[in-house]
């Protein structure tokens, strides 16, 4: 027989594995996510990945061998920009659907605290916690 407090650890235990399927889901789905944008100009297009980090810059015309270095090198910047920001709105929609309701996703991208820094925290804290509690199939077996 298990006893309440037994029972209550046993389902925080199966939330927070829950919790760390969603977020392994989030990461994966984040990593496949990409941002892809063109200048108005055309002259060069830049892909960011979920985070907002470039990953490729493209010259989908020769209209860049016309500019002098500066404008060139202002629209890259434009449009890096633009494509980060395009990507923020993205990943904000992605977080939002994993969040609970009410919690703001914008809050959360925008701070200066490091998300994966405090996920990687929460995760091995919970570890710790958990992985000396026998699971549930253990309990069944020894009774």
């Amino acid at each position: 027989m298990s006893s309440p407090l037994n029972n209550r650890f046993e389902q925080a235990y199966a939330e927070f594995e829950e919790q760390k399927t969603a977020i392994a889901e989030f990461e994966r789905r984040l990593a496949e996510k990409a941002s892809t944008l063109t200048a108005k100009n055309r002259a060069v297009s830049v892909t960011v990945d979920g985070q907002g980090d470039v990953v490729e810059i493209n010259f989908p015309t020769v209209a860049y061998r016309k500019m002098a270095p500066a404008e060139l090198g202002a629209l890259l910047v434009e449009t890096i920009d633009a494509a980060r920001t395009q990507a923020r709105a993205g990943t904000t929609e992605l977080l939002q659907t994993f969040l609970p309701g009410g919690m703001p996703a914008f809050d959360l991208l925008n701070s200066s605290v490091e998300f994966d820094e405090i996920m990687s925290e929460a995760l091995r804290t919970a570890d710790r916690m958990f992985s000396n509690m026998p699971s549930s199939s253990t309990r069944r077996e020894e009774s």
